[in-house]
Parts: C-alpha cells; sequence; structure tokens
C-alpha cells in the first residue's frame, strides 16, 4: 500500500488547525460561576468604612460593529458582558454601549475608526490586602486570572483592553475590530 504524502499533509495542518481553535469557553464558565457571597458588597455612595478597602473597577472597550446600509448593530447575543471573580464571588457588568467615531483611522490609535464603546463600572467594598481576581470577557475569548493588592481606603481598579493586530495588516498594529486579546490591570 502506498502512503500519499499530500493527504498526510493535509490531515496534518487539518490537526493543528483544530487544535489552535480551542476555546476558553470552559475555563470562562468555571470563573463565572461564584462559590462565595461573602468576599465584597457592591456599594454606591462616597463613603468608606474603617478597616475596608473601596474598589473603583473602572474598563473602556471597543468592539467592532456589524453594519447594514447606514445602520450599525450592537452585541445583543450574546451581550457584551464583562465577568469577575475575586476570591471565588463573582459579579458581571454590564452597560450600554455608545457609537463612537474617533477619526482619522491611523495605526497607533486601536481604537480609531467607528464601533462600539462600552465603559463598564462598579464599585465595591470588601478587605484590604491581597485578592486573586479573574477577568472573563466571553465575547472575546479571554479569561485573564491576577493577584491584586487593595490598600485600606478608596482604590481605582482600571482595567485596560490589548487589541489583537489585524490578521490581513499585522504590520499596521494592534485595532479593536480585531478583537481584544488579553486585559491588563491596573491599580492606582
Amino acid at each position: 500500500m502506498k502512503r500519499n504524502p499530500i493527504l498526510a499533509g493535509l490531515i496534518m495542518i487539518a490537526g493543528f488547525i483544530a487544535s489552535g481553535c480551542a476555546s476558553n469557553k470552559d475555563l470562562i464558565a468555571k470563573a463565572s460561576l461564584g462559590n462565595r457571597q461573602d468576599v465584597f458588597t457592591e456599594t454606591v455612595g462616597k463613603n468608606v468604612l474603617p478597616g475596608q478597602a473601596v474598589a473603583d473597577i473602572t474598563f473602556s472597550v471597543k468592539s467592532n460593529s456589524s453594519r447594514v446600509l447606514w445602520i450599525y448593530n450592537k452585541h445583543t447575543d450574546p451581550p457584551y458582558r464583562l465577568h469577575l471573580n475575586i476570591d471565588g464571588q463573582t459579579t458581571v457588568l454590564e452597560a450600554e454601549p455608545v457609537l463612537e467615531d474617533k477619526s482619522p483611522i491611523d495605526a497607533s490609535v486601536p481604537e480609531s475608526g467607528i464601533g462600539w464603546k462600552y465603559n463598564f463600572n462598579k464599585r465595591i467594598t470588601l478587605a484590604p490586602g491581597k485578592h486573586k481576581m479573574t477577568i472573563a470577557l466571553p465575547v472575546n475569548d479571554v479569561i485573564v486570572a491576577q493577584e491584586i493588592v487593595l490598600r485600606e481606603g478608596k482604590n481605582t481598579v482600571i482595567l485596560k483592553p490589548v487589541y489583537k493586530k489585524k490578521t490581513l495588516r499585522p504590520y499596521k498594529g494592534e485595532n479593536f475590530v480585531a478583537g481584544v486579546k488579553t486585559i491588563e490591570a491596573q491599580i492606582d
């Protein structure tokens, strides 16, 4: 029996492609399920109780939109949400998008162009110290786990998206049209 090297090569390439398409859906689902309810409470006011840490969490991201004639469609199925898991307790951040046109289109500005801008905000109160925070963005199949240290008083946790490079123009730089690659957390 003579083996066909072209067929063997195609099977290997298909295997590599299939393995590269593995997703984080299981990890995101696991991070979205909380097993605790005593880690933090959602806060509305500006008062900080002594011995507590208040974390103002902000995340601003721009999403690609589909367009039919002059109508830009936003994400509805699934909705664009941010899932946070802090030490086993979860919360979901939701926001209404605003259509944004940041022109001119520039390769050095990742959010240049027309798309939906989401501004997520949440204020929580929890104990000061080290906490394990898992950030999940299911629409972009992104999950990031990071340890954060909160001091007593007010803390600002800024989550920043790192966009992917466009597939057809990888030399042009990151752009929101290609989707979110990862999320970086910074504490001020």
